[in-house]
């Protein structure tokens, strides 16, 4: 065995062997437990046994850990007062001088157990070390209070109230004024170092994260359990036994913080203490009521309390269900009724996706919830924490997308309720991040074609400025040669006119061109029929005469807004070029059919459909029209040739 788990086991097994001795020296001098639990020695040993017990199992995982030594601290200062008890008992005898000197020992010994040994415990936890450098002093006014045993063991008079407290030491009055000046103070000390210790111990809690949250609940659940158990000492005074006896709670919760807390979940110990806690003083305060209504009612002398305790046993199975479901939305939100979350969520979706995360944290007393798509943040709600949870989400287009949500404080992983609620809470969440994409889209959709319309209008300005201003310019030049020259030189002003007229000409085919970019003159006249079987027999043709474009439509297609002509007559125009510049088609069907939307395909029958289409800057233009109006294009070989299909809204989507 090593020493570091030896000493711990020695310690402890001196102490249960003083403590053993002194009961039994308690029953051998003729005495009963009753007279145990009068004068302490029942609650003594149970804090000696507890607190050492646990310091030495802290010790024996972490040796030399401050908190440990403080719980063996503990237990030697009860021990102490213990073994004094076994002596006082008459089965060894004992010369006055030496029993009143054991007497007064054994009544003062314990004090820094809870004065001085308990404080530090709480500001001391979980490693050994104090909050902050601010709060030493604390620390050191609590080691100060040592000097309380002292005190109290030399004040004249003894310790008030005490029943061998005649029997304390009497000192001179200069000494005896001094001490009786140190102990109120100190006495006073007390009760704040407590307040403050528990307050550190709080503050640690608060500013902790993760695994060390975690920790720290333990004892904290145990200082509450604590004070509750005891409040009722305040109603009913009774004397300290349940105090003693609740103490060992703190250092069981502190044991197993250190030792074993992975092992319990503080979460569920807090959840069941409070249900039950809050049964406890209803199923009291229901029978009290009980019995007191019905004797004030009652003219005869009913069995009140029968009736009482049936009405609370009938009453107690719903009681608890409800009472363990109003704990478990406080703490979990609607983690377990995961249709109710979904419902309050959907209710929010009208305050778009941060109103949505808003409503998940709430539903679920989550922390943090974050919405991730392509990589990037779309949105947040509330403070990061270290440890967070991946959710897939499913967005209609596709689009890769998570939502990460923060776990509860001292949580290292979603429990499986609270993924499946947040299984049934992605659908919501993902309709949210569909609307914020789509009108981040109709955003970027728009600024495209404000672009656009500047970069078209820029394009018309450096065509009408450079191409036919600087011609407009060169035949007003050439206009007033001409003129100047027809007296002098007419063979000269004659050529100018001829050059003139050139120019004109040049002149009207740029603007022609011009007009013709901004809509076809065909679509117009022709209408969009019309204008891609004349583009067909004019501007189709091989040298062979082999290629050959047909147009199939029914006849009755309905008159269609200007934009989608145009945009059906780029991409056919289009689609029909490149089978004929880069493919071996012999000839091409250009088919048309309208319903709420223009269905454009273009057919040829070139090439075997392996080799994949590369996306130049013509499949990317074909792409571009449709996407501008709402509608779709696929375009790719197949087994027959080449074909582009084209869906283009009629009315606005």
């Amino acid at each position: 065995m090593s020493a570091s788990r030896a000493v711990p086991i020695t310690t402890f097994t001196i102490t249960v062997t003083v403590i053993a001795a002194a009961w039994a020296s308690w029953f051998a001098g003729d005495y009963g437990l009753r007279d145990a639990a009068d004068t302490y020695l029942l609650t003594n040993s149970a804090m000696a046994v507890t607190f050492t017990a646990f310091g030495a199992l802290v010790l024996a995982h972490r040796p030399r850990h401050r908190i440990g030594r403080l719980f063996v601290a503990f237990g030697a200062f009860y021990t102490a007062s213990v073994a004094c008890l076994g002596l006082l008992s008459g089965v060894i005898p004992l010369t006055s001088g030496w029993e009143r000197l054991i007497d007064v020992i054994g009544i003062t010994v314990w004090i820094p157990a809870p004065v001085v040994c308990l404080p530090l415990i709480l500001q001391l936890f979980p490693d050994g070390t104090v909050l902050s450098p601010r709060w030493r002093p604390l620390a050191a006014v609590t080691l100060a209070l040592l000097v309380l045993t002292p005190a109290l063991t030399l004040q004249p008079g003894g310790i008030d109230k005490e029943p061998i407290a005649d029997r304390s030491p009497i000192l001179p009055d200069a000494v005896g004024r001094v001490v009786g000046a140190i102990v109120p103070v100190a006495i006073a000390l007390v009760g704040i170092v407590l307040l403050a210790s528990v307050v550190a111990l709080w503050l640690r809690v608060r500013r902790s994260r993760g695994e060390q949250r975690l920790q720290l609940m333990w004892p904290l659940w145990a200082v509450a359990v604590f004070l509750v158990l005891n409040v009722q000492r305040v109603v009913t005074t009774d004397g300290p036994i349940l105090f003693l006896l609740t103490l060992p709670l703190i250092p069981a919760a502190a044991t197993i913080a250190i030792v074993r807390h992975r092992l319990y979940d503080i979460r569920l110990v807090v959840n069941r203490s409070i249900v039950y806690g809050v049964l406890t003083v209803g199923v009291i305060g229901a029978y009290l009521g009980i019995v007191a209504g019905l004797g004030a009612l009652a003219r005869e002398r009913l069995d009140s309390p029968l009736v009482a305790t049936g009405v609370v046993a009938l009453a107690f199975a719903p009681a608890r269900a409800a009472v363990q479901s109003a704990v478990d939305r406080l703490m979990y939100g609607r983690r377990h009724d995961p249709a109710a979350a979904a419902a309050s969520v959907g209710l929010r979706l009208g305050a778009g996706l941060d109103g949505v995360l808003r409503a998940v944290c709430e539903a679920l007393r989550l922390p943090y919830a974050a919405v991730s798509a392509d990589g990037r943040l779309v949105a947040t709600f509330g403070a990061a924490p270290d440890v967070r949870h991946t959710v897939r989400l499913e967005v209609a287009d596709g689009t890769p997308a998570d939502l990460l949500v923060g776990l509860r404080s001292g949580e290292s992983r979603l429990s499986a309720a609270d993924s499946r609620a947040l299984e049934l809470l992605a659908a919501p969440v993902g309709v949210a991040l569909q609307a914020v994409l789509l009108s981040e889209q109709l955003r970027e959709s728009r600024a495209r074609i404000v672009a656009a319309r500047e970069e078209e209008r820029r394009r018309l300005r450096r065509d009408l400025h450079d191409g036919l201003g600087s011609a407009l310019t060169a035949v007003t030049l050439k206009a007033d040669a001409a003129h100047n020259l027809q007296a002098v030189d007419p063979a000269r002003s004659g050529q100018l006119l001829l050059d003139l007229r050139a120019d004109l000409t040049g002149a009207i085919a740029d603007i022609r061109r011009l007009v013709y970019n901004l809509r076809p003159p065909d679509l117009d006249e022709l209408g969009l029929l019309g204008a891609l079987r004349q583009h067909a027999e004019q501007s189709w043709r091989r040298d062979d005469g082999r290629f050959v474009v047909t147009v199939d439509s029914p006849a009755d297609l309905p008159p269609l807004p200007a934009a989608v002509e145009v945009a059906a007559y780029r991409i056919a125009t289009e689609a029909v070029t490149n089978a004929l510049r880069h493919g071996s088609a012999g000839s091409c069907v250009i088919s048309l059919r309208a319903d709420h939307s223009l269905h454009l395909e273009v057919r040829d029958d070139g090439g075997n459909g392996v080799t994949a289409w590369q996306h130049g800057v013509g499949l990317r233009s074909m792409h571009e029209r449709a996407a501008e109006l709402g509608g779709v294009l696929s375009a790719g070989p197949t087994d027959r040739g080449g074909r582009v299909h084209a869906l283009l809204p009629l009315e606005p989507n």
